[in-house]
C-alpha cells in the first residue's frame, strides 16, 4: 500500500535546527517512512511570520537543503512529475514533493513563481494563518478573497502544472479559488469544521466544492483540529474521515498530518512510523481494502497525475 501525506513541516524543521532528514527523533524522517511498502511525502517549505519575514531567498534556501538530503540518500527522491513518484516508488525509494506553505515568500512577484517551480516546487498553500499578497487567511481578511496578484497566480500555477492548496485560506478566499480553478484544488491538512467547530478546519460545502475540482482534503493529525483539545485518540480522527467520506465520498479523503508543524498527536501516535494504527482502525470498521488504499493514498496520487503531468 503506498502512503502519500500532503503535508509535514519536517524540511524546515530539520534545517532550523541542524538536523537529518533522514534519521532524527522528530515526527517523520526518511528512514521511518521507508518501512512502509510506498511513501510519497509532501514538504513544505515555512517561514513563520510570528518569528521572521518569509522570503524568497530563504525559501530557495530551504529547497537547496532538501537538495542536499537527495544527493546524500539513495533511498529519496525529489519528484516534480507522476512519472516521477511512478519511478521513485518502483525503485523503492521514498518520493518527496516540495511545497511553499504561504505565499508570503513570493513577494508580489510573479516572476518569483516561475523560479520556485524551475526549482521543483509543485505545490502552493497559498496563505498561512494571516492575510498576504494573494489573499486571506484564516484568521486574518483584509483583501477580501484572492487578490489580483492572487488570481493571476492560481491562474499561472494551474497553467504550469502546481497544486493549489486552500488550507489555511478564508472563506472568501476559498471561495475565489474554486470558482475560478480548472484543476482539482486540495485542503493538504485541513479537517471537518462540523466535527471539530475551529477556524482551520473546512465546513460541509467547502468539503464538497473539493470533491466538485477532483481534489482531497487531508486530515490533519493535530489535537486541536481534531477536538479542540490538547488530547484525542485514533477513533476522535476516524469521526473526520467517516464525516468526509459520508458527506463528499471516499475519493475525497487523503492524509494530510501536518507531522512536526504542531506538538499534540492524537494516542499511541508518535510520528509516521505510527500511520499504519489509522488504517488497521479502519480495517476493524470494516472499510475496504480499497478505501484504505485511496485514503492512505490512491486519492492523493490520482490528484498528482491529474496535475503533476510535465
Amino acid at each position: 500500500m503506498v502512503i502519500v501525506d500532503a503535508h509535514c513541516d519536517s524540511l524546515t524543521r530539520a534545517v532550523n535546527n541542524k538536523k537529518s532528514l533522514i534519521s532524527n527523533s522528530y515526527h517523520w524522517d526518511i528512514n521511518r517512512a521507508l518501512k512502509y511498502d510506498g511513501f510519497v511525502q509532501v514538504l513544505a517549505v515555512f517561514q513563520d511570520p510570528d518569528s521572521v519575514k518569509p522570503t524568497f531567498n530563504n525559501a530557495m534556501r530551504y529547497i537547496q537543503e532538501a537538495r542536499k538530503v537527495e544527493n546524500q540518500s539513495p533511498f529519496f527522491k525529489i519528484c516534480k512529475a507522476y512519472n516521477d513518484i511512478n519511478e521513485g516508488l518502483k525503485n523503492k525509494k521514498v518520493c518527496g514533493i516540495l511545497s511553499l506553505e504561504g505565499g508570503d515568500a513570493l513577494e508580489g512577484k510573479i516572476e518569483n513563481l516561475d523560479a520556485l517551480y524551475n526549482a521543483g516546487v509543485r505545490l502552493i498553500t497559498l496563505t498561512w494563518n494571516y492575510a498576504n499578497q494573494l489573499g486571506d487567511g484564516a484568521e486574518t481578511q483584509y483583501n477580501g478573497g484572492l487578490t489580483s496578484f492572487g488570481i493571476k497566480t492560481v491562474n499561472l500555477m494551474q497553467e504550469k502544472g502546481m497544486i493549489v492548496d486552500i488550507s489555511h485560506a478564508d472563506v472568501k478566499t476559498f471561495e475565489d479559488c474554486i470558482s475560478m480553478s480548472t484543476k482539482p484544488v486540495i485542503a493538504s491538512h485541513s479537517n471537518a469544521r462540523y466535527i471539530c467547530d475551529h477556524p482551520r478546519n473546512l465546513y460541509d460545502w467547502q468539503i464538497t466544492g473539493i470533491r466538485k475540482t477532483g481534489g482531497v482534503v487531508g486530515i490533519n493529525f493535530y489535537t486541536e483540529f481534531i477536538n479542540n483539545s490538547p488530547k484525542a485518540d485514533i477513533s476522535a480522527l476516524i469521526r473526520h474521515i467517516e464525516h468526509i467520506c459520508g458527506l463528499a465520498g471516499e475519493d475525497t479523503v487523503g492524509i494530510g498530518a501536518d507531522f512536526d508543524g504542531m506538538d499534540a498527536l492524537p494516542e499511541h501516535i508518535k510520528g509516521v512510523e505510527d500511520l499504519y494504527l489509522l488504517f488497521n482502525e479502519l480495517a476493524k470498521l470494516n472499510y475496504s481494502d480499497r478505501a484504505i488504499q485511496k485514503i492512505a493514498g490512491g486519492n492523493f496520487l490520482r490528484v498528482f497525475r491529474d496535475v503533476l503531468t510535465e
